[in-house]
């Protein structure tokens, strides 16, 4: 979910309708990955967003790839990644990692 120069609502919004066509059209996943204040993604919570996208899917598995474990509290990243698979009827596939941009993990050179 690369910056695109829309604004975020719209951008949130085109990308909703494109996993809809990914899940009519047959495809296998829609994968989306955790990026924080970078231009590399708007989906700072992939949960959140594919929670969006199970609703309006039937068939397409849902991969947040990857959650950036060192800045999410572990019980409440199990509790999340649960209830995101219990809200898409099974269809989670799960990415975890420790991240590899500085300005996203909080070292900001200071």
């Amino acid at each position: 979910m690369d910056e695109d120069g829309s604004a975020i609502g719209q951008q949130y919004a085109d990308r909703l309708k494109l996993a809809e066509a990914c899940d009519r059209l047959g495809f296998y996943a829609y994968h989306l990955a955790e990026h924080h204040c970078s231009p590399h993604g708007r989906s700072p919570s992939p949960n959140l967003f594919l929670s969006s996208v199970a609703q309006r899917t039937g068939e397409l598995r849902l991969g947040p790839l990857v959650m950036l474990l060192s800045l999410h509290h572990p019980l409440r990243a199990f509790e999340e990644i649960c209830m995101l698979d219990h809200l898409s009827g099974g269809r989670v596939e799960m990415g975890m990692g420790r991240g590899s941009l500085p300005i996203e993990l909080g070292y900001f050179g200071i």
